[in-house]
């Protein structure tokens, strides 16, 4: 076993000896089927039936005719166990797996989700890690099963031949063995390929609803009804004819490999017939040979499962493989209070192959109140997501209290930074609950005070049916833009971090709104040092600096009022701002 299947498997290993119980099931249920049942019928049948002058008594005979039963007893209990053994683990492999992507996801940087639609990761984490299950738990189960089934069969098989110093027919039954091996290995590499096609159209599928569920009011409000639905019919239609290409060849094992053993069966009947072999020693030849081609047929079945699953295999590798999130130096600086001392050296930084910042060099004094302004795409918002380490720098350095970020503890250093995005994520969990993931040590109390700082208490009292209890539903949907924004400000404020980023973080707030952050900003910004990163220049007011980017560079940098008198690109953005 090669490729992403074998990265899997250190998840079997804590369950190994639950496995190899359920292999030992499996192999006496495989034996009991393979040597036992071609056996009775051969030796046991034969020896009553052919003994005409002997007269068994009824208790012998009902003794002897409840061994049969007692085979297929031995067979199905043992089979069950493996079979439930077997499920059970894989089961709990399956909830270790999705439990180690979800862990790995939250490694990878943010770069790494911005090249990825979210219904595909969805469909990676749920569907293919069920395919991934689905193939292990189908090898653990026909795969040692029926294993020993067929090698029992072979041995009774092997067995008869050198009773009957029949050799050739052993020589006849390998010289057909590629017959049945040929078409598995031919359709195993059909099924690997449809199989990746059929996850990857069931990603597609996933990324378009995902999207269609985000983008709702959009839908609705541009009557892109129509659009959507031969968009999504369209994805569909991909899964569709991907599935069925790969149903095409799952389903043909089954009757090809019944017509090989009728094939072998019949020529093992003209060459028994031909030898003389009577009709004893055939019946349980072909007891033996039914018995080892129809638990090949299985084994193919489990085969073919994993080579259907291998395209899950490697969209789940890809998570696994990809690197992690920028990573903390082992034993780093842990930062317990930090100054809040910001500065950057010839700071360059791209997303691609065009510079998005160029040559950044600036100093931020502790307590300062710093605005960011410029066109959009200057590079404002990637500023502040070099401070907590969101990413890392291409060259330069970034120093927090003279510190190289890339030398300190990475928890530490962000827990230095309250930071607030332009978009902010709300939780499907309370109101509470949302503001204390700034703080998740804080009381009660200390949440309200923070919801009061950032103007929220009085919509969530009055306007929420159970206030500071109330769910605030998926992605916020109870509430408005403002609202969002002045929850996900209060978290911030409850953190009480020395560093604060607002990215874009009023620019939803109506004018009333506005108005009263920008009070409790006015007392809050005291003692921390504060980057604004603003479109509205009335947010600008609380600033003691601002710096003006444009193409990735500082290009002005100075005080609010001088800025008005010595950059051109600060008062055409003023301009447009006011008109």
């Amino acid at each position: 076993m090669s490729g992403p299947l074998k990265n899997f498997l250190p998840f079997l290993k804590p369950y190994m000896r639950r496995i190899l119980l359920g292999m030992l099931l499996g192999c006496i249920a495989g034996g009991a089927s393979g040597l036992g049942v071609p056996f009775f019928i051969q030796k046991v049948f034969k020896t009553i039936f052919d003994s005409q002058n002997t007269a068994y008594s009824l208790p012998y005979l009902i003794g002897i005719a409840a061994c049969l039963p007692g085979i297929f007893l031995l067979r199905g209990v043992t089979g069950y166990y493996n079979q439930f053994i077997i499920t059970v683990v894989g089961i709990r492999m399956l909830q270790d797996v999705r439990a180690k992507v979800f862990d790995k996801m939250q490694r990878l940087p943010l770069k790494w989700y911005e090249q990825r639609h979210t219904g595909d990761l969805l469909s990676r984490i749920v569907g293919d890690t069920t395919q991934m299950s689905q193939a292990l738990l189908s090898m653990g189960n026909d795969g040692v099963q029926y294993v020993f089934q067929s090698i029992g069969g072979i041995i009774y098989l092997v067995i008869l031949s050198v009773q009957n110093s029949e050799a050739m027919f052993i020589l006849l039954l390998m010289a057909m063995t590629p017959l049945m091996t040929w078409p598995v290995r031919w359709i195993g590499k059909q099924l690997k390929k449809r199989g990746r096609e059929v996850q990857d159209a069931l990603g597609g599928m996933s990324e378009a609803l995902t999207e269609n569920l985000h983008g709702s009011v959009e839908v609705r409000a541009f009557n892109l009804q129509d659009r959507e639905r031969s968009l999504f019919r369209a994805k569909l239609d991909q899964f569709l004819h991907a599935s069925i290409k790969l149903t095409r060849y799952d389903k043909l094992p089954q009757p090809l490999m019944e017509i090989i053993a009728v094939s072998l069966l019949s020529v093992s009947f003209v060459y028994a017939y031909r030898a003389g072999i009577g009709f004893d020693v055939f019946s349980g030849m072909g007891a033996a040979l039914y018995f080892t081609v129809d638990s090949f047929k299985r084994m193919v079945r489990a085969w073919n499962q994993v080579q259907r699953s291998q395209g899950a295999f490697e969209r789940v590798e890809q998570i696994m493989s990809a690197p992690d999130d920028v990573e903390g130096t082992p034993g780093g600086l842990k930062l317990e209070k930090a100054a809040g001392a910001v500065a950057m050296r010839e700071v360059g930084f791209a997303y691609g192959e065009e510079p998005t910042l160029r040559g950044i060099c600036v100093d931020i004094a502790p307590g300062t109140v710093c605005g960011l302004v410029g066109p959009s795409g200057a590079g404002k918002s990637t500023f502040v997501k070099l401070l907590p380490r969101f990413y890392d720098v291409n060259s330069g350095t970034v120093l927090v209290d003279g510190h190289d970020v890339r030398g300190l503890d990475l928890a530490s250093l962000r827990s230095q930074i309250a930071y607030v995005p332009q978009s902010p994520v709300l939780f499907n969990d309370t109101v509470l609950n949302n503001i204390l993931l700034g703080r998740p040590g804080a009381t009660r109390e200390e949440a309200i005070d923070a919801a009061r700082a950032a103007n929220a208490d009085e919509f969530i009292r009055t306007r929420l049916p159970q206030g500071y209890d109330t769910i605030v539903g998926e992605n916020a949907g109870r509430l408005s833009g403002g609202q969002r924004q002045r929850l996900a400000l209060a978290r911030a404020f409850l953190r009480d971090a020395p560093i604060l980023i607002l990215d874009e973080a009023t620019s939803a707030l109506d004018s009333e709104s506005e108005a009263h952050i920008h009070n409790a900003l006015e007392r809050l910004v005291k003692g921390r040092t504060v980057f604004i990163v603003a479109h509205r220049f009335s947010t600008l007011k609380l600033c003691d600096r601002v710096l003006v980017f444009d193409r990735g560079s500082i290009v002005a940098d100075g005080k609010p009022d001088e800025l008005m008198k010595s950059s051109g690109l600060y008062r055409q953005l003023h301009s447009l701002q006011t008109l």
